[in-house]
């Protein structure tokens, strides 16, 4: 993990993305909304674009890299998490560190009841190691439920060429956004912990164990406490990939052999002229089966089917594998793929050990002859300068394979499930649907159906304001009345009291928050709301003015009368209620966060000349004698109800919600 500042302005345009980056102030003391955590490939793209629009500048004038070691000891920065949290992780983390590190985290936060959470890199840039890091991370989501009340997961992954990473993730259970542009240090705040596989390549123990295994103990789990079986892959098919890919093949006679020769780099794929031996032979030696290619070849047969155009997608290739009696390939993603649907395979390993994979029971590895004297050895790729000088010996390594150990490979594996076929189901997770509803929850209020904030937590004074602020609204509106509500929220209380007013009535609601005020909105729509009007909008001051606010985002943890949980700041439009000129009113309600003093301050003409009902809460008890004083000022008569947090009877903090009545007023408040 690395973070970056800039000292201009500059957009970062490439593979299909743009990214605004704001300049620092200064490159030495950044602020956080100007320093951005690099995903993957993101600061190496920056550093050429910079180069290119900048070529005689200093690249240290344009861009101070910041290390990961800087960056975690900054103020509000998430723990980091799993093995990766120590210095030296070979020898310093302890088994199930995970554990350890959850319940610190808990008892750091005890009063938070959900957790947000960030794996920088994602399971790294490739699709099989993908899918083997998404079978590490289901063992992982058990032990961040187990250990905290509540948890979501993002990844972070990075500026690929497409979609097929995204694709593969999506709606895994447990991962809810799925990023691919590094964020900033602000944006980072909403996060409690992190997991980072940045340069997972060089990251210590990789390569040396098997490969979910580094997965489970890079994420802090001892591989030795999970079932072999709970390390085996699993596969999404969506039914319209598994429609096309069937409608594409041509019938079949025999057995359906699957080859697929290349690997994501050249190092561990088949080279043409080791292909070409292998389909010759294999159309020979097994006259009764019929050959399915990934990849074009100069090669024709009837028993022979190039399958590239019917497999676009992750989702067709996955469900390709299911509709094959075998396969034959080399160490990349479709061996993987293969375990996941039960389709017998052999691996050719043409850099790595034949124990990396050990957990695939109808899948064999063979060693390419001579692999592990070849320079390659133990890499998952080398650089192309190496791979020039290398890639005649791997031919002729490739040359020496013996084709009929590896027919008599899979031959063994087929068997095997032939003989057990019932013991070697497909083993599926929840096929890819529409976009999660992360944000928002239905509840029912007052018989309403209303979307609320996801992450929005339980507040004993929240929900007594609102039961207040319904029950006084029984007493004294009818129907026709006109009735406000400042800092309306989702519309909890508000959208009830909607309807106490009908359609000849209106709501009058004004919410800061913008992601509330979106939802707000969106709950009036759906109940069929037309009476009401909703102002994004601060009603405080004397005129028009903007100001800052802090953020409030619904998929992170907040409390519902807190103003925000973001460390980022959005302009907000002020303007008091007076400037709306209503002509009448008989309830108005005044919400926190909102600045109940101000905001009644700023509505002074509303109330002297339509003299409605007045609920305002929640505030300090401190507080009280201020707001008092001023609706006295009006003629008012208040009743004040003394509250506490439940949620926190030991802090002894009172709290109070003001009832106002006008004078001569017959509302004979309860």
């Amino acid at each position: 993990m690395i973070g970056y500042a800039v000292s201009r302005p500059f957009a970062l345009s490439v593979r299909g993305q743009r990214k605004t980056l704001k300049a620092a102030p200064s490159l030495e003391t950044p602020t956080a909304d100007t320093v951005y955590i690099s995903a993957q490939w993101e600061i190496d793209m920056l550093q050429q674009a910079l180069t290119e629009a900048w070529p005689q500048a200093n690249k240290a004038e344009l861009l101070r890299i910041i290390s990961s070691a800087t960056l975690v000891r900054t103020a509000g920065f998430p723990v980091l998490l799993g093995a990766g949290a120590y210095a030296d992780p070979e020898h310093q983390s302890p088994p199930q560190c995970l554990v350890l590190q959850l319940r610190s985290l808990k008892a750091a936060q005890p009063f938070r009841e959900h957790f947000r959470l960030l794996v920088i890199n994602g399971f790294v840039s490739n699709l099989g190691d993908t899918m083997i890091g998404l079978t590490a991370f289901r063992q992982v989501l058990s032990v961040l439920r187990a250990e905290l009340p509540a948890v979501s997961v993002d990844l972070m992954l990075g500026w690929h060429k497409d979609d097929r990473l995204e694709r593969l993730v999506r709606n895994v259970e447990g991962i809810d956004a799925v990023l691919t542009q590094g964020l900033s240090l602000a944006e980072m705040s909403r996060y409690q912990g992190i997991f980072d596989t940045s340069r997972l390549l060089l990251l210590p123990r990789y390569g040396k164990m098997p490969m979910v295994d580094w997965y489970l103990w890079w994420f802090g789990i001892e591989p030795s406490q999970v079932a072999a079986a709970d390390k085996r892959n699993q596969v999404a098919i969506p039914a319209e990939a598994d429609r096309a890919v069937a409608d594409g093949l041509t019938p079949k006679a025999g057995p359906r052999i699957l080859v697929n020769p290349h690997a994501s780099v050249l190092l561990r794929s088949m080279p043409e002229s080791a292909l070409r031996r292998l389909i010759e032979h294999l159309l020979s030696a097994w006259p009764e089966a019929d050959v399915l290619l990934t990849h074009q070849l100069n090669i024709h047969s009837p028993r022979l089917q190039f399958v590239s155009k019917i497999t676009p997608t992750v989702d067709h290739l996955a469900a390709l594998l299911t509709q094959v009696d075998g396969l034959i390939g080399v160490d990349t993603y479709t061996q993987h793929l293969a375990d996941a649907t039960s389709t017998p395979s052999v691996t050719m390993m043409a850099s790595m050990e034949l124990e990396v994979y050990p957990y695939y029971p109808l899948g064999e590895s063979l060693l390419l002859p001579g692999a592990s004297q070849l320079s390659g050895w133990g890499k998952a790729k080398v650089a192309p300068s190496d791979w020039a000088a290398a890639s005649s010996h791997y031919e002729m390594a490739w040359e020496t394979l013996d084709f009929d150990a590896v027919l008599s490979a899979l031959r063994r594996m087929m068997a095997k499930k032939q003989a057990s076929y019932r013991a070697y189901p497909i083993r599926f997770h929840p096929e890819p649907g529409p976009e999660r509803k992360l944000s928002t929850r239905q509840a029912v209020i007052e018989g309403m159906e209303l979307d609320m904030p996801i992450r929005q937590r339980e507040d004993p004074l929240a929900q007594l304001l609102h039961q207040t602020v319904i029950g006084l609204g029984k007493q004294v509106l009818a129907r026709g009345d006109t009735v406000v509500y400042l800092g309306a929220g989702a519309g909890a209380a508000a959208l009830p009291l909607a309807r106490m007013v009908g359609g000849q009535g209106r709501l009058v609601a004004f919410e800061p928050r913008r992601e509330l005020y979106q939802l707000l909105c969106a709950n009036l729509a759906r109940a069929g709301i037309r009476h009401a009007e909703a102002h994004f909008a601060m009603p405080e001051g004397e005129g028009y003015a903007v100001r800052e606010i802090a953020h409030l985002s619904m998929d992170d943890e907040y409390l519902p009368l807190s103003m925000g949980n973001s460390e980022q700041l959005e302009p907000i439009v002020c303007w008091p209620l007076d400037a709306r000129k209503i002509e009448a009113c008989r309830l108005l309600t005044v919400c926190s966060p909102l600045p109940l003093l101000s905001v009644l301050q700023g509505a002074g003409n509303t109330i002297r000349r339509c003299q409605p009902v007045i609920v305002a809460g929640v505030l300090y008890w401190r507080d009280v004698s201020r707001l008092t004083e001023f609706l006295a000022g009006f003629g008012y008569h208040v009743r004040t109800l003394e509250v506490s947090d439940s949620a926190l009877p030991e802090s002894g903090i009172q709290y109070a919600i003001l009832a106002a009545e006008p004078p001569g007023g017959t509302a004979h408040i309860n």
